[in-house]
């Protein structure tokens, strides 16, 4: 009997080990979802239209919620309508969760009118608060802006529960908007409705307003001078030139990638696949960018969290002091002299001593340990490079952007469409001075005509830059010809007169082009590969040959200094984007400022770190290495859009 009842036990106890592993293994395999209700249809929407099979278990807790339960390694994925914050980060980073993040769509809020309208074409942060704020009382489009004629404002929104309206709600100051808007039941009511109102104003997703076609006009928003206004798309709203929108996260710890399906799943979240899907929900899908950063981000090859990079907890401390000290290149004297000027008048006990007497000299005092920060155009040599190991000097590289020169010429010579490099020296150069003056003798198949010449001032960095790379060494630009630095007075000036002829940088050139000047046309350039004419995509792959790029490099261990952390996260800083404009300096776009940002802080944490391993191996160091790094976590970090 007791053998028997031991059978039964050993029976009994199997049974309850083997259930006991068969619910251990569906937990092991159990997907955990929890955050954002935004968020949670379209990850419920694209999980049916994947065809991947995982088990889920999936719970709306709010964003805020979902982030601690990632960041506490309680739930595989956290959906979110916003970006991490830095304390969360900063969690996550403590308990060792390492995340994946992904942009899954973008819910892009449109401001219509009807096709005819003539008021608010585009309308700033300031004109839409006088719309919708809830303590509002215009209600009449001149009173928004007297430029806009004498008609009865009206505004019709979805309804409050919609996503589309707490994106407006978020954007606007007060709780809600105005009491007097009328609340549609659908978009489709919205877009009728201003169709057949003369001063309606309606708001609607993106994907609403574009369905609807001619039928209603899109309006643009202005968020700053620098980028104008702005029409709403991924693009725009990526490069955080168009504010009114809400990005749409998914949030993946690493760990549980394993997991039988998840993997699959999330791939296909953020493949071409997916927009057919995100477009039904009424949501934007990302730009090819954006699809090819998911991709890497999720196979782990590049960054794994490139869209929360504004969450930075460093401040510039109000009482910063000392001085920086700059080297290198005359060509971004015009850049570092603007930003530092507002640098040192916004910070009265900051100061730049800043001698740019070429970037050989500007490397050697660098590789010296003399400089903080040299401008450079390009790599350093072998040799600089063995002179700064030698030294033991580390640098951090920072792209200033391209400098790059366009020529301009009358529309009615067209022998001068493109023009070679010898052809440009025998033009521009200063031994051509009163003995070149008909295009004749700069190439005998040119027409005989009296060559006109423009250019902004005796000598500039536009003039440096294109006989440099016009004849392959420096040369001085010529003096006999005519001098203005307004780029539009040069153009309107060429544009008269046949023969004429003119150099400006490529952003001077954009704004020939918004004044529509006529009779103008852009030359080309060969200087040994064929004419090529430049423009977005030639300045960006190189092969438009008038052009340098700007560099930065930073002594790491400058990185540990107040100033030198002061001056580079300054430039970084939303509000000074437009000085690279300014200086004529391409390839640095708005968007890209959050990554920056996020190198600065990392390269300041870690020389901290550095210095301190140094501190420490040597015991006569003092502490002074790191005291001077500050890194002050503010209130609320800066959110990613």
């Amino acid at each position: 009997m007791k053998a028997f009842q031991r059978l039964v036990g050993v029976i009994v106890l199997l049974t309850l080990l083997i259930s006991f592993g068969l619910v251990a293994a569906q937990d092991t395999n159990t997907v955990t979802v929890a955050g954002s209700g935004i968020v949670a249809p379209i990850f419920d929407s694209l999980k049916a239209a994947s065809g991947v099979t995982v088990d889920i278990k999936s719970e709306v807790t709010g964003t805020r919620t979902g982030f601690e339960r990632l960041c506490k390694g309680e739930t595989d994925v956290a959906t979110s309508n916003r970006s991490i914050s830095a304390d969360e980060n900063r969690n996550c980073t403590t308990a060792n969760i390492d995340y994946t993040e992904l942009l899954v769509a973008h819910n892009i809020v449109a401001f219509i009118a009807a096709p005819d309208a003539a008021f608010a074409q585009c309308l700033t942060p300031t004109e839409l608060n006088t719309i919708f704020a809830p303590s509002s009382l215009a209600a009449n489009w001149n009173i928004v802006n007297p430029a806009n004629g004498d008609i009865a404002l009206s505004i019709v929104t979805p309804p409050a529960t919609s996503a589309t309206y707490g994106v407006l709600d978020s954007l606007i100051d007060g709780d809600g908007i105005r009491t007097d808007a009328t609340l549609a039941a659908t978009e489709a009511d919205v877009i009728s409705a201003v169709t057949q109102a003369k001063g309606a104003i309606g708001v609607v997703s993106l994907s609403a307003a574009t369905a609807a076609g001619g039928g209603v006009k899109i309006l643009q928003v202005k968020v700053n001078d620098t980028f104008g206004c702005t029409a709403p798309s991924a693009e725009t709203v990526e490069n955080r030139t168009y504010p009114v929108t809400n990005p749409l996260f998914i949030y993946v710890n690493r760990a549980s990638l394993s997991k039988t399906g998840l993997k699959d799943l999330l791939a296909y979240m953020i493949s071409e696949n997916a927009a057919q899907a995100i477009s039904a929900e009424g949501l934007v899908v990302p730009s090819a960018n954006t699809v090819n950063s998911n991709k890497s981000a999720l196979e782990g090859t590049g960054n794994t969290r490139p869209f929360s990079e504004a969450t930075t907890a460093f401040q510039i401390p109000p009482d910063a002091n000392g001085q920086v000290t700059i080297a290198g290149a005359a060509n971004a004297e015009d850049y570092l002299k603007s930003v530092t000027t507002a640098l040192t008048q916004q910070y009265s006990t900051l100061t730049t001593d800043m001698k740019l007497a070429g970037e050989p000299a500007g490397i050697r005092r660098l590789c010296n340990g003399e400089v903080d920060i040299a401008a450079v155009n390009g790599p350093l040599t072998d040799e600089q490079n063995k002179n700064c190991d030698a030294n033991n000097i580390k640098t951090l590289k920072i792209e200033l952007g391209k400098q790059t020169v366009v020529l301009v010429a009358s529309a009615s010579s067209s022998f001068l469409s493109c023009l070679t490099g010898d052809q440009l020296t025998k033009v521009w150069d200063a031994t051509s001075t009163k003995t070149i003056t008909n295009w004749n003798q700069v190439d005998p198949s040119f027409a005989d005509q009296k060559m006109t010449l423009f250019a902004a001032t005796e000598s500039n960095s536009n003039t440096d830059l294109m006989l440099q790379k016009a004849s392959g060494k420096p040369l001085i630009g010529r003096g006999d010809i005519e001098f203005n630095t307004d780029p539009l007075y040069r153009a309107a000036a060429i544009a008269n007169v046949e023969g004429g002829l003119t150099y400006m940088n490529w952003t001077e050139y954009q704004k020939v082009l918004k004044n529509n000047q006529q009779r103008i046309q852009l030359v080309a350039v060969n200087t040994g590969s064929g004419c090529v004419l430049p423009s977005d995509e030639t300045i960006n792959n190189g092969t438009y040959p008038l052009m340098r790029n700007t560099e930065l490099l930073v002594k790491t261990t400058s990185l540990t200094n107040i100033p030198v952390q002061s001056l580079l996260w300054f430039m970084a800083t939303d509000g000074n984007f437009g000085e690279f404009e300014k200086a004529g300096l391409l390839g640095v776009n708005f968007g890209s400022l959050p990554a920056l940002r996020q190198t600065l802080q990392k390269a300041y944490l870690d020389a901290a770190t550095e210095a301190a391993k140094k501190a420490e191996a040597t015991p006569e160091a003092t502490s002074e290495a790191t005291a001077e790094v500050t890194l002050e976590a503010t209130a609320e970090a800066t959110q990613a859009p």
